[in-house]
């Protein structure tokens, strides 16, 4: 009788999905019967994993094991039998990551055993490696308009064997006895290889809370071209479009519609011109075609921040970018926007005087059912320089700017700022609810809820910042061997905490 256990591979992320395959021969000259004959001594198969979380080993019985396209299962309860003729065999796979996981990257080492009183066999061992991730930042999509609680994409880049993957992992808010979580909502999925020079994975924010669309994007860059993944296109052969050089940003987030489309805007090299490039696909495509540039507006000023929005998809998918430059009296809050009938273009400027840009910084946007566009921007004070403010705009749907600016003092920070960003709470939007985060330079966060007291986190805050917002608000960190986890945005330092 002969045990082989398989892997597909020998590099693993961590939380990545692990299956196993296991073949069972028979080599001998006569048929093999094993079963539970008696029940105290079991034909039983066994798996056993040890390495740095298991250093004792784990163990897991066959019977728990669903089998697929077998004569028989493997998995039989006990006092059933089995059966091998000579030259038969049998196999089965088992999702490893579920019934034997891991809590520590390292080199681990997997067995399978037969231990059966007429022949007991262990297969030769195979090992494999699950690596902690990289501490490169991670990008968040999800529904602008999704119910309270929608799950969200997280996507990042992750060094394998010399080789650059595009990795991927669902969270979904749940509750565990009183407490409200982010966690993951199923396995890491590796994706595939892309080209060496990448150097951003971006997840898209959609308009399609029902779904309607079976099209689902990714976007990465590599130096002068933008790529992006959705069906039919591959890893391999994905959708691109070329610049003529690398832009100086892309604007966050790309934007997928319910109609299939994908938008990047993007600021070119020299910071001077704000262009909108423009894919599409749908669920029955069967070709990858080329990306097109659908408009470009002139910028006076490289933007010290900016942020996209897509409005309601009842009012057609429109795409409006929000870009704040730093004026010679303050802030000026420029609203570009597509038309109806497709063009880009600069539609309203508001002055935000007296303010000055916080450091990598994103406003908050949020387009309401009537099409009218509310932006919200952290700043500081020009007079006061440790003085936070949060200024808020609002511009009909024609473009036109609204009410004046209302600005709203938040307090004085405690040491500068590294980062911030704010977003429209998504079941509170009709009451212009915000949520909003800022980083400071020793590790700590400020929040509405922190009530002027920086709270810690217990890894870092991955940058560009992301909050997922459903019941509660979670800010994206960067576990060092977990990799991407939300961590609640809270006024209290959580247990252990490192600031940092």
């Amino acid at each position: 009788m002969r045990l082989t256990v398989l892997l597909p591979k020998t590099d693993y992320v961590m939380g990545e999905r692990r299956p196993a395959r296991l073949i069972l021969r028979n080599e001998s000259g006569t048929a093999l019967a094993f079963g539970a004959s008696p029940p105290t001594m079991p034909g039983a198969l066994r798996l056993t994993l040890i390495g740095p979380s298991l250093a004792a080993g784990a163990r897991a019985p066959w019977r728990e094991v669903s089998s697929r396209s077998l004569s028989h299962a493997l998995a039989a309860r006990t006092g059933s039998r089995g059966r091998l003729d000579p030259g038969q065999s049998v196999e089965s796979t088992i999702a490893l990551h579920d019934w034997l996981p891991v809590t520590k990257p390292g080199r681990y080492r997997l067995e399978a055993s037969l231990l059966h009183a007429a022949y007991p066999i262990v297969s030769s061992p195979v090992e494999f490696d699950v690596l902690a991730p990289p501490p490169g930042p991670a990008s968040m999509g999800c529904d602008i308009a999704g119910p309270e609680g929608s799950e969200v994409l997280t996507t990042w880049l992750q060094e394998v064997s010399g080789q650059r993957l595009l990795m991927m992992r669902v969270f979904r808010e749940t509750r565990d006895g009183g407490a409200l979580d982010a966690a993951p909502h199923g396995p890491t999925r590796a994706l595939g290889a892309v080209a060496p020079g990448t150097s951003e994975a971006l997840a898209p924010w959609s308009n399609d809370p029902a779904r309607i669309s079976s099209v689902s994007w990714l976007v990465w860059s590599n130096g002068a071209s933008l790529l992006a993944l959705a069906e039919p296109a591959t890893m391999a052969e994905p959708f691109r479009f070329d610049l003529e050089e690398p832009p100086a940003a892309l604007v966050r987030p790309p934007l997928q519609t319910a109609a299939g489309e994908l938008f990047i805007p993007i600021i070119s090299a020299r910071g001077r011109e704000l262009r909108l490039i423009a894919f599409r696909s749908a669920s029955d495509a069967t070709h990858v075609t080329p990306g097109r540039e659908i408009g470009r507006v002139r910028l006076r000023r490289a933007p010290v921040a900016s942020r996209a929005t897509l409005q309601p998809a009842s009012l057609g998918n429109g795409v409006s970018v929000v870009l704040v430059e730093a004026g010679p009296h303050g802030l000026e809050v420029h609203h570009v926007k597509t038309s109806g009938l497709g063009r880009f273009s600069r539609v309203e400027t508001t002055h935000l005087r007296g303010l000055s840009a916080l450091p990598d910084s994103e406003p908050g946007l949020w387009i309401d059912t009537s099409g009218r566009l509310r932006a919200a921007v952290l700043a500081l004070s020009s007079k006061a320089p440790r003085q936070l403010v949060l200024a808020e705009v609002t511009h009909h749907p024609d473009g036109r700017q609204g009410p004046p600016a209302r600005m709203t003092a938040l307090g004085e920070l405690p040491c500068a700022p590294r980062a911030a960003l704010v977003r429209p709470h998504p079941a509170l939007k009709h009451a212009g609810a915000l949520t909003w985060a800022l980083l400071l330079e020793d590790g700590r966060l400020l929040g509405p809820g922190t009530a002027g007291a920086p709270m810690g986190t217990r890894h870092p805050v991955s940058v560009p910042l992301e909050l997922y917002l459903g019941r509660g608000a979670y800010i994206l960190t960067r576990d060092p061997v977990r990799g991407p986890v939300f961590e609640p945005l809270r006024s209290t330092n959580p247990s252990g905490s490192s600031g940092g």
